[in-house]
C-alpha cells in the first residue's frame, strides 16, 4: 500500500497563507490585523511566489506600506504624500506663482493631508487612500476645509503627474465634498444700516475701507496694500494680489447708490490727518503698529464684522467683509454700464455668475417694458 503523501512544512510559510487544495493558495488576515476575518484567493501559484504575495498582503493588512520599504527604492518610488506636498508647495514659493495667503492656505492643507497619508509612497496611492483621508478631515476639521484639500490635492497630484510620479490623479475620483454656504449676502437694505453706523461711530478707516472695497469691488488684502502712489490724476493702477490681474480703474467710476466715486473716497483717505502711504492706516497707536501703518487685513476683518453684527444685531452667517465684493457686482449690474468681470477681476463667467448670486437675500424683480 502506497504511504500517504507527506504535508508541506509549513514552518516558513507567511502569516495568513494556506493551501486550499493542492497547488491552490489562499490568504487570509491575521486576526491581531484591522483586516481581520478578510480572506483572499492568491491562486494556483509557484509556492514561492504564494509566500511573497502573502507577505505583501500582510504588510498591507498591518499598515506599513506607508513605510518607505526596500521594493519602493529598487522601483524609484520613494517620494511619499507628505514629502511632495512639501516639495511642491517649496516650489510654488520660490516660483512667486501663487499670493502669500494661498501658499499659507495650501501648507495649512497640506498639514492635515500629511496627518492622515503623508506616509503613503505617490506610488501606491489609491483612490482609497485619499478618499479615507478626505472623510477624516471633514470629520475633524469640517466639510469646507475638505472640500479646500480636495482642490489643492487635485492641483499637486497634477503636478506630481507631469514629474512622472504619477500616473493618474486620485484625488479627482473622489466624491466632490458639498458644503452648504451659510454666510449670508449683503442686500443694500442691509448694508446701508451697516453703512449708517460707520458713518455715525466707526473709526474713520474703517468707513474708507469699507467705502472703497464696495466702490472699486476689490478684495480685502487689496484694499489694505492700496497705496496713495498707485493713483494718477485719472485711475487707480493695482495689481491684485491673488490673480495678479494688473487693473486701471478710473476714478470717475462712481456707485451711483451710494453716492460716491473712486475719486471721493480718494479723497476721504486723505483727509484723515494722517501721514501715509497707505489709504487705509492706522489713525491711533495699535500694539506695535504706528499712527500711519497700514491694516492687518485679519483686523480689517474682524472690526468689520464687530460693526455689521452692532448694526444687523447678533447671529449666524452674518456678511463679512469680502461680501462687499458680491455686492458690488450686483449693485453695478443693476446700476449698467461697468464691466464687473473685469472690475472684479473673474477669469471666468462662472466666477463671475457666483459673485452675482444674491443666494436669496434680495427679491428677484420683475421689469417691466
Amino acid at each position: 500500500m502506497a504511504s500517504r503523501p507527506r504535508a508541506r512544512a509549513r514552518r516558513d510559510w507567511p502569516r495568513g497563507l494556506r493551501e486550499s487544495k493542492p497547488g491552490y493558495f489562499v490568504w487570509e488576515s491575521p486576526q491581531d490585523s484591522p483586516l481581520k476575518g478578510v480572506s483572499k484567493a492568491i491562486g494556483r501559484v509557484p509556492l514561492a511566489d504564494a509566500k511573497m504575495q502573502a507577505i505583501e498582503a500582510n504588510l498591507w493588512a498591518e499598515g506599513q506600506r506607508t513605510e518607505r520599504r526596500l521594493i519602493d527604492t529598487l522601483e524609484g518610488a520613494t517620494a511619499s504624500v507628505g514629502e511632495w506636498l512639501t516639495t511642491w508647495t517649496g516650489r510654488l514659493e520660490a516660483k512667486g506663482d501663487v499670493a502669500d495667503n494661498t501658499l499659507k492656505s495650501y501648507r495649512s492643507l497640506s498639514r492635515a493631508v500629511t496627518a492622515e497619508i503623508g506616509g503613503v509612497q505617490l506610488a501606491r496611492l489609491a483612490v482609497k487612500d485619499v478618499a479615507e483621508a478626505l472623510e477624516s478631515i471633514a470629520e475633524a476639521r469640517g466639510q469646507r476645509t475638505a472640500q479646500a484639500a480636495r482642490s489643492m490635492l487635485k492641483t499637486a497630484f497634477t503636478a506630481a503627474m507631469a514629474k512622472g510620479l504619477l500616473s493618474t490623479n486620485p484625488a479627482l475620483s473622489t466624491e466632490v465634498v458639498s458644503v452648504t454656504v451659510q454666510r449670508q449676502r449683503f442686500t443694500w437694505e442691509s448694508f446701508s444700516v451697516v453703512w449708517a453706523l460707520l458713518e455715525r461711530d466707526g473709526p474713520a478707516w474703517l468707513r474708507n475701507a469699507a467705502a472703497l472695497a464696495l466702490v472699486s469691488g476689490q478684495r480685502r488684502e487689496d484694499i489694505a496694500a492700496a497705496q496713495f502712489s498707485s493713483f494718477t490724476a485719472d485711475e487707480w493702477r493695482l495689481e491684485q494680489g491673488k490673480t495678479g490681474k494688473r487693473l486701471a480703474i478710473p476714478l470717475d467710476l462712481k456707485l451711483e447708490v451710494l453716492g460716491l466715486s473712486l475719486r471721493d473716497v480718494l479723497a476721504a483717505c486723505r483727509r484723515t490727518g494722517v501721514v501715509s502711504k497707505h489709504l487705509i492706516h492706522q489713525t491711533q497707536p495699535y500694539g506695535n503698529s504706528p499712527v500711519g501703518a497700514p491694516l492687518v487685513p485679519d483686523r480689517l476683518t474682524k472690526r468689520f464684522s464687530d460693526a455689521v453684527e452692532a448694526a444687523l444685531g447678533p447671529g449666524d452667517g452674518l456678511p463679512t467683509f469680502h461680501e462687499l465684493r458680491s455686492l458690488a457686482k450686483r449693485l453695478y449690474t443693476a446700476q449698467g454700464g461697468v464691466d464687473t468681470k473685469i472690475l472684479l477681476g473673474h477669469a471666468t463667467e462662472r466666477m463671475a455668475d457666483l459673485y452675482a448670486d444674491a443666494r436669496g437675500a434680495e427679491f428677484e424683480r420683475v421689469r417691466l417694458g
